[in-house]
């Protein structure tokens, strides 16, 4: 009788028969209906309190002398032979998508594709582009040839989720690493408020790690190439889901040679890759690796921490309100979450304090610091390269809206700059399609200007000027619309496009319809901005009134255009003739370059902290507009300020169209269910 505790001494090859033990183990094969879970068979066999990884060497090596025994990829010993009938699925629905990266909760899908396979004729392909509303990373731009430019105009997730649920019904969902598919599409079907998708999946990675041994790599390609199957275009929607189709194929037909034979079987082989539940440890600390000396010297005061690594260059630039507190809160950031903060622990050395007088400063000190330094581990305000302008080219006579990079001295009209140069180009593509404007590149100076119309006349998008057939005040009119548009009055073309949504679902195309008010919200997202801009350059020259970190002192800003000009720190003692002696020569050099100071790349930033905190606290004595007064007057009305006041740290005001219901939401709600009514 064999031990269920020891195993028995290992006999020379020739002589391995164990008749008894393999004639249990067949038998037990048999009362399970010709197949047994290997684990399962080890208990039965050798005992429930066996060590299994102890014996399945020892059970695999006298069940392979047997004719009739096989182990299956599934984890399944059996005594049959390869089955006759088949039942894998004959309808299904290959998913692929593409993304911004790696994680649902923070990425976005960028591009979907589908292809519903079904026994009845030839399988029905489909596939989107998504805007993800938010930049395209480089490295994503480089893998997949997605970009920016080729996401303009693309639908929101929430617009295709229909088509999507649809197309995929209640089928089983085939992928290479399906659950990352399914992940990315299930968190946008939570942002968008729809039930997630709950289908089986089918994942073409596992089966490829037991059935195609002879693969160097697990990646699509490889798998791809070890089967003999010829490649699409990598890294796009709807070519790997092509590619994963008849991958997937090729791995039936092994598996069926192999024992398999039914949807189960794939699930079993599923799950047997899936990687074991995490053992939960005690998570390591940053308190572990930064050194407690960091916090000495740190002030409970508002300002801007800096911090360097080992050869003192700026890695991290942050603000807070009490910035001990903030820096301590590092030291019980959990190791082993985020690269980037496991990174920024591990390469810290040295961390530098900048204290101010209150938080807005601690913010513009942290915008100006970020743009010189660029830190790796910062990444917001860090591209204001590519911010960009609105331009309408209004010395022309007929002119045209688009997207420019930078200002220049050429006669044009320029807005922004727009800190989401994705919602500008956005925004420019709407209003040429909603009015007819020309969006070609003729000057107009020349004859060769004129004649030979493109596709745009002939579609009605442009009042055609190159064949002389449009009327100038019309053209003048819709000119007039758009720089009303961007300059704050945005009654007029709002209304045009509220007009073309409603004849879009009038004419009952419901999922256009959801996309263009989309796509209007993000106009309106546009032009609340440049009113914010807008806003706090409202008044040329103000002062604004802020604690400074002295006891008995405060700043004053000097505001141009929206933008701080000067700074000084005085006395509350001091008198308002004296500040306005200092404050003279700085008035005057001001009052000189006020035309030529607009706000630019790395202006933006700023101005905009300044409008949000005006909003909070409108109407706050701290902000002093020098408008009809004199500057001792204004001086006078600076020391007057009550700092105990905060400025900009209530939440008292928003602007009046925050919380407004515009008439789109009323329209078009709907679109996307009705859109899918229909067609069921």
């Amino acid at each position: 009788m064999i031990s269920h505790h020891e195993p028995p001494e290992a006999p020379q090859a020739d002589t391995l028969q164990y008749p008894n033990l393999v004639d249990r183990a067949i038998a037990c094969i048999e009362e399970h209906n010709g197949a047994i879970d290997e684990t399962l068979l080890i208990a039965r066999v050798f005992g429930n309190a066996t060590n299994a990884t102890l014996w399945r060497p020892l059970l695999r090596n006298v069940l392979s002398q047997h004719p009739a025994a096989r182990l299956r990829p599934d984890g399944l010993w059996t005594t049959r032979a390869a089955p006759d009938v088949v039942t894998f699925p004959d309808e299904f629905v290959v998913l692929d998508v593409e993304t911004t990266g790696l994680k649902p909760s923070h990425q976005r899908i960028i591009e979907v594709g589908l292809i519903r396979v079904s026994p009845h004729g030839s399988p029905m392909r489909w596939s989107s582009l998504v805007d993800p509303g938010r930049r395209v990373p480089h490295y994503v731009r480089t893998l997949t040839g997605i970009d920016d430019q080729t996401l303009s105009g693309a639908p929101e997730f929430r617009s295709i989720a229909p088509t999507i649920v649809e197309i995929i019904g209640d089928l089983p969902v085939v992928g290479h690493n399906i659950e990352f598919d399914l992940a990315f599409i299930n968190a946008e079907m939570v942002r968008a408020g729809l039930p997630k998708l709950v289908n089986q999946g089918i994942d073409t990675l596992a089966l490829a790690s037991t059935l195609v041994s002879e693969a160097r790599r697990l990646n699509l390609a490889d798998v791809a190439r070890a089967l003999g199957v010829q490649g699409k275009e990598a890294h796009r929607a709807l070519a790997d889901a092509s590619t994963t189709l008849d991958v997937f194929g090729v791995l039936l037909t092994r598996a069926r040679t192999q024992g398999l034979a039914s949807l189960e079987d794939l699930a079993r082989l599923n799950q047997r890759r899936r990687a074991p539940a995490p053992i939960h440890r005690p998570i390591g600390r940053a308190r572990s690796i930064l050194d407690r000396a960091h916090l000495e010297g740190i002030p409970h005061a508002p300002g801007v921490y800096i911090m360097r690594d080992g050869a003192g260059s700026v890695i991290y630039v942050g603000k807070a309100r009490d910035l001990r507190k903030r820096v301590a809160s590092y030291y019980s950031q959990p190791l082993g979450y985020t690269r980037k903060m496991d990174g920024l622990i591990q390469t810290l050395e040295r961390i530098d304090v900048e204290v101010v007088g209150c938080e807005l400063e601690a913010l513009i000190l942290e915008s100006q610091l970020i743009r010189r330094y660029r830190p790796r581990f910062n990444v917001v305000q860090r591209n204001v390269e590519q911010y960009v302008y609105v331009r309408v080219d209004v010395s022309n006579p007929w002119p045209r809206v688009t997207v420019a990079r930078d200002r220049s001295a050429d006669g044009a009209a320029y807005f922004g700059p727009f800190r989401a140069a994705s919602s500008a180009r956005k925004a420019v593509a709407l209003v040429n399609d909603t009015l007819p404007l020309r969006s070609c590149r003729r000057s107009f100076m020349d004859k060769r200007s004129y004649g030979s119309p493109c596709l745009e006349l002939s579609l009605n998008r442009c009042l055609g000027p190159c064949v002389g057939q449009a009327d100038p005040d019309l053209y003048r009119e819709y000119v007039y619309d758009v720089l009303e548009f961007f300059r704050g009055d945005d009654r007029r073309l709002i209304a045009r496009l509220h007009a073309k949504l409603e004849d879009t679902v009038a004419s009952m195309d419901f999922e256009r319809a959801a996309t263009l008010r989309d796509r209007i919200k993000q106009v309106e997202t546009l032009a609340r901005e440049q009113r914010g801009l807008d806003s706090v350059a409202q008044h040329r020259q103000a002062l604004l009134v802020l604690p400074a970190v002295e006891a008995g002192t405060r700043t004053i800003w000097y505001l141009l255009n929206g933008r701080r000009w000067a700074v000084l720190t005085i006395n509350d003692a001091d008198s308002a003739s004296d500040i306005a002696t200092r404050f003279e020569p700085i008035h005057q050099r001001a009052t000189l370059a006020a035309d030529g100071f607009l706000p630019d790349h790395h202006s933006v930033d700023e101005m905009s902290i300044l409008a949000r905190w005006m909003r909070r606290t409108p109407g706050h004595e701290a902000y002093i507009p020098l408008d009809g007064q004199s500057l001792e007057a204004g001086c006078r009305r600076a020391l007057a300020v009550d700092l105990s006041v905060p400025f900009g740290e209530g939440s008292g005001g928003t602007e009046a169209d925050d919380s407004a219901v515009t008439e789109y939401d009323s329209v078009a709600t709907a679109c996307t269910d009705t859109s899918a009514s229909l067609r069921g």
